[in-house]
Order: structure tokens, then C-alpha cells, then sequence
């Protein structure tokens, strides 16, 4: 398996080659692209969405609405970084796949940090599926007796 540093940076080279990323007014703008991060976990997405005013970088992850005893799992969309226009296009092309590929990286790895290894099943969860830090929801529920 590739590095994922080196996955990313392949990531954004490809998008390089299809779509424009310095200029702002391109028809591809509220486009988003998702990059998987397969291998880890339940393989989070974490997307690069070009808007009117930037560069934007975060994830998806599940919401939960409501309140006990029946929350509803609704989507969330978590943004972490932006990289305004204008900064953008003060770089040259090589210096702006890697500003992306930096703010990539650390969207990752903010998301990477919030998952724990669940004591009983020793999955890799997200604390969006966590009854505790150490127990995901479905050990909860068989070793706690939890019901969601």
C-alpha cells in the first residue's frame, strides 16, 4: 500500500490535469471532490470543495439529532481549512498542489485522531459511533446492554 501522503499528492495531480484550480470563476465552482481514505477504519471521505470565495477542505460524518432515547443519524459536513482565491493564485502550480496537499493532510489528520480502538471488538471507531472512548456503539449494546 502507497503512503498516504504520496496517495494524496497522486490525489491532487490528477484533479490538476481535468479540472482548472487557480481561477475562481470556472464553471466547476461549488464542485466537490472526495478523496478516500482507504485502508483506515470505515474509510472516511474527506472532500476539496471549490466555492465563490475558496479553496474549502473538511469531512463527512454522522450527526446524531435528538435526544434519548431515540436520536436520528443525520449528515454532517465538518469544514476544517479554506484557501482563499487570492492566495491561491500568488502561487505557482507546483506551489499550490502543495499548499493543497498540506491542507489535505491536516484535515486527515484531524479526523484520524478522532477515532479510538474499541476495547471489546477492536475496531477502529469514529466518536460519532463511540458509547464511550473505549466502546463503540454495538459492543455497548451487547456488552452493556445499550440499546440504540
Amino acid at each position: 500500500m502507497k503512503q498516504l501522503k504520496i496517495r494524496a499528492g497522486e490525489w491532487i495531480n490528477s484533479l490538476y490535469e481535468k479540472y482548472s484550480f487557480n481561477e475562481k470563476e470556472t464553471v466547476l465552482m461549488d464542485y466537490t471532490f472526495y478523496f478516500k481514505l482507504e485502508g483506515f477504519a470505515d474509510e472516511p471521505e474527506f472532500y476539496l470543495k471549490k466555492t465563490v470565495d475558496d479553496l474549502e477542505f473538511g469531512y463527512e460524518a454522522t450527526q446524531w439529532d435528538g435526544y434519548m432515547p431515540s436520536p436520528v443519524p443525520v449528515p454532517g459536513v465538518y469544514k476544517k481549512h479554506s484557501l482563499s482565491w487570492e492566495t491561491l493564485q500568488s502561487l505557482s502550480k507546483v506551489e499550490q498542489q502543495e499548499m493543497i496537499l498540506e491542507l489535505l493532510m491536516k484535515t486527515i489528520n484531524t479526523r484520524k485522531r478522532q477515532y479510538r480502538k474499541c476495547q471489546f471488538c477492536g475496531e477502529k471507531v469514529a466518536v460519532e459511533h463511540r458509547f464511550a472512548k473505549d466502546t463503540c456503539h454495538g459492543c455497548a449494546s451487547e456488552h452493556f446492554g445499550v440499546v440504540y
